[in-house]
């Protein structure tokens, strides 16, 4: 075993060099002059076993701490220090033995004696290697205490204890490695660590390397600083992985002679700091962020502070505004109205603390402003008013510009020819106007405010009363009525606000007594009309009959005896007569549509659609026609007249393919409310100025040596779809073929 001397009480070996004191002395002789040695020495000398345990104490061990020597032996060195400086001892030794460059330090101890009095003792000692293997401690130990010194020493410890763990801060001492020495109980609780596992243990464990790096290079700048402490924010990672947002001042521990001995630090958790922070930083990110002009104004009326919005709004930047005078920005009857709303706030008296005003800003210019205020003290105790400013010129000019609206539609209701009311889901007319009003001798007052059970008799109500209810569903309408002993047209629809909600339903009336007595007698008059081509056109054909008989006679018996320019004439008198036959037959197909036609039935228009096809299968083999359809839909109508529409429409694109082929599309599109069918081809097509006049009676629009037809084909589709509550058009371009198409509600409303 090799030791090295302290106070020149142990050596190598007898021969050393350091000292004549042993030379030429005998083994058992240096044993007892070193005991005797050992035993006079003031200063109490001790060895302790690698595990900490006492293995050999002096009689001044014996007398300081105040136990036995057989109490000592084999006890552990925690029966004199507390916990926090054994592992501050500890750690010193984990230094040692983790370098060759020992310079053995000087420690200061409170040890417990057997009495459990607090004595202050200087502590030097040395590791005991034995093949560079640890096997213990030897050191000396001198009482630096006198009795009122180390009375005065012990409450002062007692008192720095008592403080040290009940501090709700956490208090930390590191030595020169930044290993923990001491650490107080809220240390602990913010850790989550015991205080046995942090002690000895680097500060990297809770706040990780960089963080550690981080303060060692801070506290080591402190060394000659004028600064005496430093601070870092950074998360300590408890033992069960939870941060906490911690800061921690911490100063540098220097020895007697300027060398770092250390650090002592105070870490506090500042979650709820940060928190507050935040949530500082959002208010005042809102304050700053909303369009609203915020403002804070003291007890005497001059303004603390402003947001941007508030500046902006009144032409000025923040610092010109905070210290100006309320008076500066708007009339004194306004500050004092606002005064006197801060008092009601302050009695609670105000349920509605705003006010309306103008304000003036940098530039002379006024603006209409609103205004709400609230009131708290301030950190003088002295009252402030905060308020909040929204610039309403846009909604001023909106209710200008409302006012007029409703002044313009006011008049325009006033002067509608007919009626026009609003009305709720209740079904009450909460407006009114028209002339219609007037003629019928009946007030706006009488009608505004009464619902549809009040004003009209129950047989009418129980008519009209699914239309109002379904503008509620967004449905609009349309129906005639008879009341007050006259025919009205009358139309349904939902109102609906900026979103599209329907919030109201609106109901136009417009008296049609006249119109319908002018469309019965129309009506009438076309009866008579139809009569008249019906029984003209039925008179025309015998006598028409009788001419192609007479010429075809005429041509058989004297061909013979004619030259050919008669035989032409007798040919062109034919023709003419047949073309005339064809076209009495049209008109008469024409007049029936409403005298003769059938009445509506379900009708599957793909039958209908074969069946023409079938029709006209000589006049598809000999054009050599492609006729392609989709699968049609079944519709409510006259299957005969419908069989008509497409025959005529087949045949003419049959007819008007030009030079090329024949190609025939049938398709059909279905929704909700209407069925439209199209026929396409790929033929010689209709210029734009022609597409309304084909659908006239005997409208032609090339030559009968071009094509053959009487002109009536398209006229008779177009009644036959009028009848059906229908429409027919056609979409063409010349030399690109046409699309003609007719729409059939899905509900007939025909005849």
């Amino acid at each position: 075993m090799t030791c090295k001397s302290y106070y020149g009480l142990m050596t190598d070996s007898p021969d050393s060099t350091e000292s004549n004191f042993w030379a030429d002395t005998k083994s058992d002789a240096v044993l007892r002059r070193f005991q005797a040695l050992v035993n006079v020495i003031d200063d109490g000398i001790y060895q302790l076993d690698s595990t900490g345990n006492f293995v050999a104490v002096n009689d001044s061990i014996v007398e300081i701490t105040g136990y036995s020597r057989d109490r000592l032996f084999g006890a552990h060195v925690s029966l004199l220090l507390n916990e926090t400086d054994v592992g501050h001892m500890n750690s010193v030794i984990q230094t040692r033995l983790q370098t060759d460059d020992w310079d053995p330090p000087t420690l200061e101890f409170a040890i417990e004696t057997a009495d459990r009095e607090k004595r202050l003792c200087e502590l030097r000692f040395d590791l005991l290697l034995e093949d560079e293997i640890y096997r213990g401690t030897v050191g000396v130990l001198r009482d630096i205490s006198t009795t009122a010194n180390r009375i005065k020493c012990e409450q002062k410890l007692t008192q720095y204890e008592t403080i040290v763990e009940t501090i709700e801060d956490g208090i930390y001492v590191l030595n020169e490695d930044s290993r923990f020495v001491v650490v107080n109980q809220a240390y602990v609780e913010m850790t989550g660590y015991s205080r046995e596992e942090l002690l000895g243990s680097h500060c990297s464990l809770v706040v990780g390397t960089d963080v550690s790096t981080k303060a060692a290079e801070q506290s080591m700048n402190l060394l000659g600083a004028d600064e005496d402490a430093a601070t870092i924010e950074a998360d300590i990672v408890r033992s069960d992985g939870a941060e906490i947002p911690a800061e921690s001042k911490f100063t540098p521990i220097i020895s007697d002679n300027g060398e770092f001995r250390g650090t002592v630090g105070v870490v506090r958790d500042v979650s709820e700091r940060n928190g507050r922070e935040q949530e500082l930083q959002k208010y005042e990110t809102i304050v700053e962020t909303v369009e609203d002009g915020i403002y804070v104004l003291d007890e005497n009326g001059y303004l603390t502070m402003v947001n941007q919005s508030f500046a902006d709004m009144l032409g000025y930047s923040p610092k010109e505004l905070e210290g100006a005078h309320a008076a500066d920005i708007v009339d004194e009857g306004v500050h004092q109205s606002a005064k006197e709303i801060e008092e009601e706030i302050v009695q609670g008296d105000s349920d509605n603390p705003s006010l309306e005003a103008t304000v003036k800003t940098a530039a002379g210019d006024r603006i209409p402003t609103e205004a709400t205020f609230a009131v708290f003290p301030s950190e003088s105790k002295e009252r402030e008013r905060v308020g909040v400013v929204r610039d309403i010129t846009e909604r001023k000019e909106r209710e200008r510009a409302l006012e007029e609206s409703e002044q313009r539609y006011r008049t325009l209701i006033d002067h509608f020819p007919g009626a026009v009311g609003l009305y709720n889901e209740e079904f009450e007319y909460t407006v009114a106007g028209g002339e219609l009003f007037e003629s019928l001798e009946i007030s706006y007052d009488e009608v505004v405010g009464s619902t549809i059970y009040e004003r009209y008799p129950d047989d009418l109500v129980e008519r009209i009363e699914p239309y109002f209810k379904a503008v509620f569903d967004g449905e609009s309408n349309t129906f005639e009525e008879q009341y007050h002993n006259r025919d009205f047209w009358a139309h349904t629809l939902p109102v609906r606000n900026s979103d599209c909600d329907i919030f109201a339903g609106m109901l136009m009336v417009q008296d049609i007594t006249e119109r319908k007595e002018y469309q019965r007698k129309i009506e009438e008059s076309n009866e008579r009309l139809e009569q008249f081509a019906y029984a003209a056109s039925h008179d025309l054909r015998e006598p028409l009959r009788m001419i192609t008989s007479y010429l075809q006679l005429v041509d058989r018996r004297y061909r013979d005896k004619l030259d050919e320019d008669g035989r032409e004439f007798i040919e062109f008198a034919v023709d003419g007569a047949d073309r005339m036959q064809d076209m009495i037959e049209g008109l008469l197909n024409y007049s029936r549509v409403e005298r003769q036609g059938n009445s509506f039935e379900s009708v599957d228009l793909d039958t209908v659609f074969e069946n023409v096809v079938d029709d006209l299968q000589v006049k598809i083999a000999e054009s050599n026609a492609e006729i392609s359809a989709e699968s049609l839909p079944r519709v409510q109508g006259d299957a005969g007249q419908l069989r008509q529409v497409f025959q005529n429409l087949l045949s003419n694109a049959i007819t008007y393919s030009g030079t090329e082929k024949p190609q025939v599309y049938v398709t059909s599109v279905i929704d909700d409310e209407e069925v439209i069918v199209s026929v396409r081809d790929e033929g010689v097509g209709i210029n734009v100025d022609d597409q309304n006049r084909i659908f006239e009676v005997f409208q032609r629009l090339h030559t009968h040596e071009e094509y053959s037809g009487t002109g009536i084909g398209l006229a008779l589709c177009d009644r036959i779809i009028e009848r059906h509550g229908g429409d027919i058009w056609v979409e063409s371009e010349p030399g690109e073929g046409s699309t003609f198409s007719f729409m059939l509600p899905t509900t007939s409303s025909g005849r």
